[in-house]
């Protein structure tokens, strides 16, 4: 106990006495000497869980479902799975598996509105995105400029179109989307004691503040995050924390200040527990103790919004405070540059998913600004003024070359949101080749390849397992059989 802060000991062991489970002191206690869990989940909008637990090269019996999450799995220590061209091609996320638990407890459906609140680095807005599977709006903000960054690497990895990043103060959003959301989740910032085995810097941050101060925070937070919940609608509150005054304390705060919050009980499968009695309805809130399951300290609940009767659910939308949607027609202010955009599509998309390809397109709207060409989530208005990191999916940009000739450049993330069949030239590897190895180390590379006999055309590497195939980046056909490498330098493996 020497490694763990004397007033965490003294807080806890007064918590345990409370509620009448001294008798698991000991193994409490012992857990933080244990190694953390490791997990991973499938992103089902590239590949079912239960064909990427066959795709990654580790024998079967080492791979264990999570209970409380079906795409999730635990791994063996020592596995790296972020080194993997799986991981590039966007087929998992890596996560910690009590983490897993709130995105679950959300079950955003298709269509539906939903806000990420405080969302980097993206693990639940990854798995909310693709509960979504494409339709409906992922709202996912981070205040954090700095961490903002991971967010929307990992937004764009996975392949999700139809997102929206910002980086905003929960309070400002709160005074312009009155009763936007369908759902909101708030994975809270707290005083982080769940992590302390696998994060020793979570020990010194515990100390700087007491649990008071993360409480009111968290307080401030749920008062915007309740605004912008439509009602009818559900929140998922979440921390990583052990405390019970952030925790079901904060819940009991919520009922008692919001006459139209109930609590929905969690179902919960082996290794979730009921939150702690402090009334009989709490132990509807969910808690996961390091000591009874393999994961960190987590703390969620279910919160329902009471619906009105009689309510208009545009009352609240003031209409002037919104940016104008943007059409396809309206968008691109030259000629030159939608030419450009077109041509690129016939050239590189086979030509039967093309069809496909202009539907998805007419589903959604294009903005066309400074040059840069965005796919918007059909139907999005964003109100004036917010700082917007990512709206929609980054397609690509145009550019005027010598002699005033236009060209579309593609993003690595529109690329990521296709499928191997969409391309109408291709080379393809398996994980250990030596296109693959290659590639993502940012190496020119040859053919053979599909299609890619003519040079100045744009293709894609794939990466192969059997019959199957996933897009994991750029190509150009240059002369003489090669191939030049469009991967972005920010995401080389330097190996």
């Amino acid at each position: 106990m020497t490694d763990l802060p004397s007033a965490f000991i003294a807080e806890m062991q007064q918590l345990f006495a409370r509620f009448g489970f001294q008798h698991e002191w000991p193994a409490f206690v012992a857990s933080f000497s244990q190694p953390a869990a490791v997990g991973l989940r499938a992103n089902t909008l590239k590949i079912a869980a239960e064909k990427l637990s066959s795709v990654l090269p580790i024998r079967g019996e080492e791979v264990k479902s999570v209970p409380w999450s079906p795409d999730g799995f635990y791994l063996p220590a020592g596995f790296r799975p972020g080194r993997l061209p799986e991981h590039s091609a966007g087929l998992f996320y890596i996560q910690e598996p009590s983490a897993m638990l709130p995105a679950a407890v959300l079950n955003a459906k298709p269509g539906e509105r939903i806000l990420d609140l405080c969302a980097a680095p993206g693990g639940k807005s990854t798995k909310i995105a693709a509960d979504l599977q494409g339709e409906g709006l992922l709202w996912a903000n981070e205040i954090s400029a700095e961490r903002t960054k991971a967010l929307l690497h990992n937004i764009e990895r996975i392949g999700c179109r139809n997102s929206l990043i910002t980086r905003e103060t929960p309070e400002r959003m709160a005074a312009l989307l009155p009763e936007y959301f369908d759902a909101v989740l708030v994975d809270a910032p707290c005083s982080g004691s769940g992590m302390f085995r696998r994060d020793p810097n979570a020990r010194e941050s515990w100390l700087q503040f007491d649990r008071l101060y993360y409480a009111t925070l968290q307080r401030d937070i749920l008062r915007s995050a309740w605004t912008m919940l439509r009602p009818g609608g559900r929140l998922v509150y979440s921390t990583c924390t052990f405390s019970l005054a952030e925790n079901e304390e904060v819940v009991a705060w919520m009922l008692e200040t919001y006459p139209d919050c109930r609590i929905q009980p969690i179902s919960k499968p082996a290794g979730v527990d009921d939150g702690l009695p402090l009334t009989a309805e709490m132990m509807g809130t969910a808690r996961i103790w390091p000591h009874r399951t393999a994961g960190d300290g987590h703390f969620c609940a279910l919160l329902d919004k009471v619906e009105r009767d009689g309510r208009n659910e545009t009352e609240s939308i003031d209409p002037e405070a919104w940016e104008k949607k943007s059409n396809f027609d309206e968008s691109w202010e030259e000629k030159a540059a939608w030419e450009a955009f077109d041509r690129f599509i016939v050239e590189t998309l086979a030509v039967d998913r093309l069809p496909l390809f202009v539907a998805a397109m007419n589903h959604g709207s294009l903005r066309y600004d400074c040059g840069r060409l965005h796919l918007l989530t059909a139907g999005l208005q964003v109100p004036v003024g917010l700082c917007k990191v990512k709206t929609g999916l980054f397609l690509g940009q145009i550019r005027r070359l010598r002699g005033q000739r236009v060209v579309f450049e593609p993003s690595h993330a529109f690329l990521l949101s296709l499928t191997a069949p969409d391309f109408s030239r291709t080379a393809s590897g398996s994980s250990d080749s030596d296109l693959i190895r290659r590639y993502l180390r940012g190496e020119t590379t040859t053919g053979p390849a599909d299609g890619m006999s003519e040079p100045g055309y744009h293709g894609a590497v794939l990466l192969k397992h059997g019959e199957c195939r996933w897009p994991l980046g750029w190509i150009k056909t240059m002369p003489g059989n090669q191939m030049k490498n469009l991967y972005p330098q920010a995401w080389l493996r330097l190996i």
